[in-house]
């Protein structure tokens, strides 16, 4: 007889400890987490000593609760414990609620990450550089079959960014998560010998059968996808770990061919502008939503064990916030948004983990109890259930099994149903049968439509067309997966559902559609038609630049060559000459991220061109570095930067990109260098010098910028940008800026007037202001504020944005949109946004917003709270002394997360001091924005704006 899988030599006493152990009598139950929702309740299911390190858990063919114990993930050195991790199996025998047996299936893996049970009732383990299968083959309990499925060769061997995420799809398929890997190089073997290779591109997740053929990269651009599972309709989620420095973490639909914007090999942060963690680089896609900190699972709740309501919505556990989400999915055109809603909230010894559906539709979850990663010798897991509920018997008659709400019961009946005549016969009259309600109806359909395949059954399936959004796009996938011939031009309509179209691409899309598809707003469907482009190296190699009308679709066939490999010099190099900047900017990062060295002329002559932006000459030097071996991560290009930077012989036009480049916090950008940058003779690099000294951390800056304001030698725009500077100091030098505004320059009178707003004035300097606006009419609204009244109460309401596009038509200044976009005095949008490489990156970059139009930008700062991104999402805390605090997470570290509030000031708050947190409605752009600007200063910081293209 075959012998269990325990991994070294034990004595026969301590096998039987490891095999079966009773609790723990004499321990104390931890603390239970708190449930928002009062119809549940929560249970300790099990804890230390019983069990320890709970990483992932599921549920095995025969009911009974599979669980992770890690032994090996921080292992210190004096540790007591066994060799390998383990996998328990958890059962209550004497139905009191709590685990008496414990018993372990298998023992040998090194940091663990994983497990799914498939239907055949193998279990499927993920390990950090393995995937492999465990077969109880004699039902004693134990594994005795283990068979390697994915088998990662690499140097990397950080505990949890190697393989993870397990889970099944309709067809009996394994989905898998791969980590960032620290950006080394991988090989990623299936059984069947298939392989992939690559590096530093980021986390991906892969797709191959359940014996281990036919290994596919699906989708790339993750930091560290833990979790993902596939819902009825069988569209695939995942949750991903973010960069510290570029929160929250994300929960995301995963679609064939996604990039999701995250690379290893430009740094750690996340920041850099060949990356993208919302969909803002083209060619990404963007988040569903921002996830509590450390998301480690995520469940498509279909089961009868919780109130209805909860059917259908995503599951996450929050390991850093303490907490277990849910998330209520709305349609947004191919993809979706969804509402955050923690319901599970733990204190400072409640870290979850594992989440899994028990047979009788109630959730369990895993307990990691400690922050530290190290291994602590805590852990639990609990049972949410509804309040006081009781075990309900499951229905026998297969018909009435296939009409549950539970999804595994669901499933396992169509499966035994179709494999006979009279079944399959049923199975067809089924579908036509209504359900107990239209959602559970659509549920059983697509139950029928993942189980029949013949064409006879998908017709009938497609007598449901006019149904509910996703079961009609599940419908059509399962058509054009299955090759029957089903399909109709009108599934690509335009009138068409997005989510339908995007399900019809594969197959049926034209070569003309794909092109006109390249130029649709909806980013899901551009990128399928990207993939469908790629797949085709001939009808690719037959389209002319020259003949595509936009420079999206332009963007899109290079991404599609790119994605084919068709990694010619010549069509790089015609991409590089562009005439659209963001078409050149993406052939920068493809010679960047596939190394083309025979294009190296071409990116150092094109970073010697005139007028290069920010954001472009970032990218050129970017692909410059990675074609000469550098590293080239944020930190290591601004290095790179300033030391161009103090070279003399530099051009200095290219000085005064480089300040741009450079952060005002580096260490060596120091003042004397700065002072030294803005006495040159060249006015723009003097301009410049001046911007990134009102930046700069130190006190003295405000003695420097003093001293340029006080000198009239120079350009009076140098000038008026050094009292712009000055406005950000703690208090306003009064007499000083009064002075200025009854001076003969207009130019330093009005930035002056803007400085002095809500500073403490004299009666006797109001005086003389009154009598400026008498002698100055241009200037009486700046005069007007400054003496503390309101703007023009005439003006059109906030939401009358044609009202406002009327009453701002007329000649406005750029350079005076400029200085007010960064006068700390008005509203100091600078705190929050970044333009041309100056202000802060804690709101969207706006050094390209130009190219949105004119109604929409105006539209953002009438009404900010209209339309917030995920990751710019404003929560509400209720600390655990009272205190409530609101903010907008900006960063991570641990426990502790520093939030931004309304008033643009930073604040830190440690996860375990929250005993609340909503999300709000209000985007942190302070409301009424408006009222801070004159008619002009807004005519003005339009045309700042929008000249950012």
């Amino acid at each position: 007889m075959s012998k269990p899988l325990v991994g070294g030599v034990i004595a026969g006493a301590v096998i039987a400890l490891l095999a079966t152990t009773s609790r723990a009598a004499d321990a104390p139950a931890p603390t239970a987490p708190r449930v928002v929702d009062d119809r549940l309740e929560v249970i300790c299911f099990a804890a230390s000593p019983d069990i320890v390190h709970p990483v992932s858990i599921d549920f095995d063919a025969r009911g009974r609760l599979l669980v992770i114990e890690s032994h090996t993930h921080f292992r210190p050195p004096d540790y007591q414990g066994p060799a390998h991790d383990r996998i328990r199996i958890l059962e209550d025998t004497d139905g009191d609620g709590r685990a008496d047996k414990f018993t372990t299936f298998y023992e040998g893996s090194d940091a663990t990450m994983d497990l799914a049970t498939a239907r055949d009732g193998s279990v499927y383990v993920a390990a950090r550089s393995e995937i492999f299968r465990l077969r109880d083959l004699d039902g004693d309990g134990a594994a005795e079959s283990k068979q390697t499925i994915i088998k990662l060769n690499t140097a990397g061997n950080y505990p949890h960014n190697g393989l993870s995420g397990l889970t099944f799809d309709a067809e009996g398929n394994l989905w898998f998560g791969m980590g960032e890997n620290l950006g080394a190089s991988y090989e990623l073997v299936a059984a069947d010998g298939s392989t992939i290779k690559d590096q530093g591109e980021g986390g991906n997740v892969f797709r191959c059968t359940a014996a281990g053929a036919k290994l596919q990269r699906v989708a790339t651009g993750f930091w560290n996808p833990f979790g993902l599972t596939i819902d009825v309709f069988g569209r695939v989620w995942c949750v991903d770990n973010d960069p510290d420095s570029s929160p929250p973490c994300r929960l995301l639909h995963v679609i064939d061919g996604g990039d999701y914007g995250y690379q290893f090999r430009y740094g750690r942060s996340g920041r850099h502008p060949f990356q993208s963690w919302n969909g803002q680089l083209p060619g990404t896609l963007p988040m569903v939503s921002g996830t509590g900190e450390a998301p480690c699972e995520v469940l498509s709740y279909e089961s009868d064990g919780l109130p209805d309501e909860y059917r259908g919505d995503l599951l996450v556990t929050s390991w850093a916030d303490h907490r277990v989400e849910r998330y209520r999915l709305q349609p947004r055109g191919a993809s979706y948004v969804a509402e955050r809603k923690p319901f599970v909230q733990g204190g400072t010894e409640f870290r979850p983990v594992g989440l899994a559906t028990a047979p009788d539709g109630s959730l369990y979850f895993s307990d990691w109890v400690r922050r530290d990663y190290n291994l602590h010798h805590q852990g639990a897991v609990w049972h949410l259930r509804q309040v006081g509920a009781k075990p309900q018997p499951r229905p026998e008659k297969l018909e009435d099994r296939l009409q549950s709400h539970d999804r595994s019961m669901r499933e396992q009946a169509a499966r035994e149903l179709v494999a006979t005549k009279d079944g399959h016969e049923l199975l067809a009259t089924l579908s036509r049968k209504p359900g107990r309600d239209q959602k559970q109806q659509l549920r059983v359909l697509a139950t029928i439509a993942d189980t029949c395949i013949e064409p006879c059954d998908a017709l009938l399936l497609l007598m449901n067309i006019e149904t509910d959004v996703p079961f009609r796009a599940h419908v059509v996938e399962i058509a054009l997966r299955n090759k029957l011939k089903l399909w109709n031009a009108d599934w690509l309509n335009a009138k068409q559902p997005a989510a339908v179209r995007l399900a019809a691409i594969s197959a049926i899309a034209t070569p003309e559609q794909l092109l006109t598809l390249l130029d649709d707003d909806d980013p899901f469907l551009r990128t399928a038609a990207v993939r469908e482009l790629g797949h085709n190296r001939e009808r690719l190699a037959a389209i002319r630049p020259d003949d595509l009308k936009t420079p999206r679709q332009r963007i899109g066939l290079l991404l599609a060559q790119r994605a084919a490999g068709m990694n010619d010099p010549k069509i790089v190099a015609d991409w590089l000459a562009d005439s659209d900047e963001a078409v050149r900017f993406l052939a920068a990062k493809w010679i960047a991220d596939r190394q083309l060295t025979e294009l190296r002329p071409q990116v150092a002559s094109a970073l010697e061109g005139p007028g290069l932006s920010v954001r472009l000459y970032q990218g050129l030097a970017t692909a410059l570095a990675r074609l000469d071996g550098e590293e080239v991560s944020d930190a290591k290009m601004a290095d790179h930067f300033v030391k161009l930077l103090n070279d003399s012989n530099q051009p200095a036009a290219r000085r005064a990109t480089l300040l741009r480049l450079v952060p005002a916090t580096h260490k060596q950008l120091s003042l004397d260098l700065l002072k030294r940058l803005a006495n040159q003779s060249d006015v723009p690099l003097q301009l410049e010098a001046v911007r990134s000294l009102a930046e700069h951390p130190s006190e003295k800056r405000l003695a420097l910028l003093t001293e340029i304001l006080n000198d009239t030698s120079r350009d009076e725009q140098v000038r008026a940008e050094a009292l712009v500077g000055l406005t950000s100091a703690p208090t306003a030098d009064v007499p000083a800026l009064v002075q200025f505004a009854l001076g003969s320059s207009k130019l330093l009178r009005d930035e002056a007037l803007r400085a002095l707003t809500s500073a403490q004035l004299s009666a006797e300097q109001q005086s003389r202001l009154q009598q400026l606006a008498t002698q100055q009419p241009d200037s009486a609204e700046l005069v007007a504020r400054a003496l503390g009244k309101s703007p023009d109460q005439a003006r059109p309401d906030v939401r009358d944005t044609a009202g406002w596009l009327l009453r701002l038509d007329g000649p406005a200044s750029a350079e005076a949109g400029r200085r007010a976009f960064f006068n700390a005095r008005l509203a100091g949008c600078n705190r929050c946004h970044r333009v041309e490489g100056h202000g802060q990156s804690v709101g969207p970059d706006l050094s390209l917003i130009g190219s949105t139009e004119r109604r929409h930008i105006l539209e953002s700062i009438l009404q900010p709270s209209a339309i917030v991104a995920p990751h710019y999402q404003v929560w509400q805390m209720v600390l655990d002394n009272g205190q409530v605090a609101s903010g907008m997470l900006i960063h991570t570290n641990l426990d502790e997360y520093t939030y931004l509030d309304a008033q643009g000031k930073q604040f830190k708050v440690r996860t375990t001091e929250v005993s609340d947190i909503q999300p709000q409605p209000e985007s942190i752009m302070p409301v009424k924005l408006i009222d801070r600007f004159t008619d002009q200063e807004l005519r003005d910081l339009l045309a700042f704006l929008t000249a950012h293209r």
